[in-house]
């Protein structure tokens, strides 16, 4: 269950971030395009350029933390892993031992009877 809600609450980052992005590049083009009367256009194309840098910024740091959550998933997904073969050999050794005192307690009631 957490990691269906991880990966929901990253869906949902996701999405916002693309509707916010869309929306404030629409919103930068419209200002763009009412402010090229002249010679704006090197100024408009630097502000792109800075606004694409800054975006691509944020996109490689949520991808430093996917592939830190993805390792951390990996490492539990590791620890249950061997804690469920533990405990299987566990239960199979309790398993054996039952079988063997309830041999031992119907054989000693046999003998008595």
């Amino acid at each position: 269950t957490s990691f269906c809600t991880l990966n929901d609450m990253r869906s949902a980052q996701i999405t916002e971030g693309a509707e916010e992005l869309s929306l404030h590049i629409g919103q930068t083009d419209r200002k763009d395009h009412s402010d090229d009367t002249g010679g704006n256009s090197a100024n408009t194309i630097t502000g792109k350029v800075n606004q694409l840098e800054t975006i691509l910024i944020q996109l490689q740091d949520d991808l430093r933390k996917e592939k830190e959550d993805k390792a951390m998933l990996q490492a539990e997904v590791h620890h249950l892993r061997h804690d469920n073969l533990r405990l299987q050999e566990e239960s199979q050794t309790a398993a054996a031992q039952l079988r063997k005192f309830t041999e031992w307690f119907f054989n000693t009631i046999d003998k008595k009877s």
